[in-house]
């Protein structure tokens, strides 16, 4: 699945709507360009448990509990 874009002066390249719809890029988002051998690929940065939770839990120590919780997987 190829589909042609045009880099502009600046170096931006539009994603075309039906793969921004299809693979959720929204507007403003951070994404990540990492290098490959056939040329580059773009992909969403890798989200935190923080973010992710946003306005799901009661945030108050939940910070606390995380950094017992990553302390406890540390090897």
């Amino acid at each position: 699945m190829g589909v042609r874009s045009t880099i502009g002066s600046k170096g931006q390249v539009t994603i075309p709507k039906k793969l921004k719809q299809r693979y959720h890029l929204l507007e403003g988002e951070d994404v990540i360009i990492v290098p490959s051998d056939e040329g580059v690929l773009i992909k969403h940065p890798p989200s935190s448990l923080r973010s992710r939770l946003k306005g799901k839990l009661d945030l108050q120590g939940f910070d606390e509990e995380i950094k017992h919780i990553r302390g406890q997987w540390r090897l």
